[in-house]
């Protein structure tokens, strides 16, 4: 959606970029081309932002690497805002795991992101990567938790499923 240079980004919470995101639903949508590329056990997505833009991403269950290849723009997500500067050249960086973005294109901008996977089907790839709520990747966050407590303790892992009671001790 083009806007004016003085409409405010939401502020770093889960809470406020969900809000942000139902806000600009109601107004017509930019398309923003993508480019796939894929190499044993990568994805690569490229996504060109047209300027003078607002954009809210989805929901990453991984950390993954990011490199704007050119453009700047402003980047909120609940852990933070930042400027996202590539016009002297790229900017490489790693996205937490859980980043949802709500940007600003201030120019327009090239950004390709880097995911760990072995599937080329990008639906799957999207099961994969992406969950379509915070409650969603809160639990898959907690499965991945106790995953790692059962590994690094030699156990198996059949059957994953959260606890709710804590374990006495």
């Amino acid at each position: 959606m083009p806007i004016e240079q003085d409409i405010a980004l939401p502020g770093p919470s889960r809470d406020t970029i969900l809000a942000f995101q139902n806000h600009l639903a109601q107004f017509e949508q930019r398309e923003c081309p993508l480019k796939h590329t894929f190499a044993p056990g990568t994805y690569i997505r490229e996504i060109l932002l047209p300027a003078d833009t607002l954009i809210v991403g989805k929901i990453h269950k991984h950390a993954h690497g990011n490199i704007v290849v050119r453009g700047r723009c402003t980047v909120v997500t609940e852990f933070g805002r930042k400027t996202v500067d590539a016009t002297n050249g790229p900017v490489t960086f790693v996205s937490e795991a859980g980043a949802k973005r709500a940007l600003y294109v201030h120019e327009e901008t090239v950004w390709i992101t880097i995911h760990q996977t072995n599937l080329t089907d990008l639906a799957a790839i999207e099961r994969e990567i992406i969950a379509p709520t915070y409650e969603e990747l809160d639990a898959f966050m907690a499965r991945e938790c106790e995953r790692l407590v059962a590994e690094s303790r030699g156990e198996p892992c059949p059957g994953l499923r959260l606890q709710s009671e804590p374990a006495a001790l």
